[in-house]
């Protein structure tokens, strides 16, 4: 492939890609070793390496200790917190409870809705480190192209989910790292082709897919998803197949990576 090609490696952490981890996508053990495998067999014609991590500290709004009931319960695992549901009393924040209702409302305004996910991806957890499979073969690659890969981070703030690596779900004013990550999206236009890579497909790739198309919808030409280098968490996710398919009508391409290396 002719230019100067970027790869952008969503969310390849441990607690999403290893069996024993806290939100393994069904399918990522075997992904890491095809991405470790590319950059091994692929790596000479790699100029840049981008890795972003779910960085999320004990209290956040889609962990099941954020709320409680009535009785002083917390929500289930995978339990959906509706904004009527907090209206009714159902469930009460525990934490920012000047955030949570306002929040609740402009998510389910974007279409989405808060899940109340395994606590996943703390900060300092082993759960948090990027696979060991792929910081090897990206060490190699590293020493033998004389070139960094660059680290991005996302899902800090208590009280927003953060899918997308360019932006949280719901922004706040105050909170410089909710907003539009300017700093990746601009080092990702130097680049002719930009290879993605990672989990899970249906939440943090086509997050990060559909925002980066509605900012820079130019770059749509360039991208290519590594398909056998991404796991679904819910292979019917309605929402993500409607990214997916935008992003095709403008131009993104989809191949193995056995298909693009050849």
């Amino acid at each position: 492939m002719k230019g100067k090609t970027a790869v952008l490696g969503i969310d390849i952490q441990n607690d999403f890609t290893q069996p024993a981890g806290a939100l393994f996508v069904n399918g990522a053990d075997a992904d890491v070793r095809r991405m470790a495998t590319f950059i091994e067999e692929y790596g000479s014609s790699i100029d840049y390496v981008a890795l972003t991590l779910d960085s999320h500290q004990p209290i956040h709004i889609a962990n099941q200790h954020y709320w409680q009931d009535k009785e002083g319960y917390p929500p289930a695992l995978f339990t959906v917190v509706y904004a009527a549901d907090v209206e009714a009393g159902k469930w009460m924040p525990q934490f920012n409870e000047d955030l949570a209702l306002e929040y609740l409302q402009d998510l389910e305004g974007k279409d989405e809705v808060c899940t109340i996910w395994p606590a996943h991806c703390i900060q300092g957890s082993k759960g948090w480190a990027i696979n060991e499979i792929l910081i090897k073969a990206l060490y190699s690659w590293s020493i033998n192209e004389g070139v960094n890969y660059d680290l991005f981070y996302k899902g800090m703030h208590q009280a927003t989910e953060h899918y997308s690596i360019f932006k949280a779900v719901v922004e706040y004013e105050d909170s410089e790292e909710t907003k539009l990550n300017e700093k990746l999206l601009s080092k990702l236009e130097q680049f002719d082709n930009i290879l993605i890579m990672g989990e899970a497909a249906d939440y943090c790739v086509a997050n990060s897919l559909n925002d980066m198309l509605e900012v820079a919808p130019h770059l749509a030409e360039r991208i290519i998803i590594l398909t056998d280098c991404c796991s679904w968490i819910n292979p019917e996710n309605e929402r993500a197949i409607i990214m997916y398919d935008k992003a095709r009508e403008r131009g993104v391409r989809f191949a193995t990576s056995d298909q693009f290396r050849d």
